[in-house]
């Protein structure tokens, strides 16, 4: 049977990046959920290819889940959906499964990494999750 922790509370994640990487780290004495998202990247700048991941971290920063990696070229963009989104009316390259419980504790982060990002690159994640 299921352990399910009663009093969560439900929160939006926004994190925008353009040539450095963006992380969301749990707090202390935390443990979250997360329910679904979106991730969206586009490469303005007209030469060279990006390389693109997104990863689960340790409290030490080893890595402990590889969510995504790839390289997209120039003048690209792409839409990742996490889970099964709530958000509507987009167009959506991929899809992640997300496990049933998707829990995160406490120092531990979600990190979006763009290797080889350029002037006008940007990238964002939208979601949704539940913080005990």
């Amino acid at each position: 049977m299921e352990k399910v922790l009663p009093g969560g509370i439900y929160k939006d994640l926004l994190l925008e990046g353009e040539t450095e990487d963006v992380a969301f780290e749990v707090p202390a004495n935390r443990v979250v959920e997360l329910l679904y998202g979106e991730y969206k990247v586009s490469t303005a700048a007209p030469e060279g290819d990006r390389l693109l991941r997104c990863r689960v971290l340790a409290n030490d920063y080893s890595k402990l889940l590889t969510l995504f990696e790839f390289t997209l070229a120039a003048s690209l963009s792409k839409t990742i959906d996490f889970g099964i989104s709530q958000i509507i009316n987009t167009m959506v390259d991929d899809v992640i499964q997300l496990p049933s419980r998707f829990l995160l504790t406490a120092g531990m982060s979600l990190r979006f990494y763009i290797m080889n990002g350029q002037v006008g690159d940007t990238f964002s994640f939208s979601g949704k999750y539940v913080e005990w």
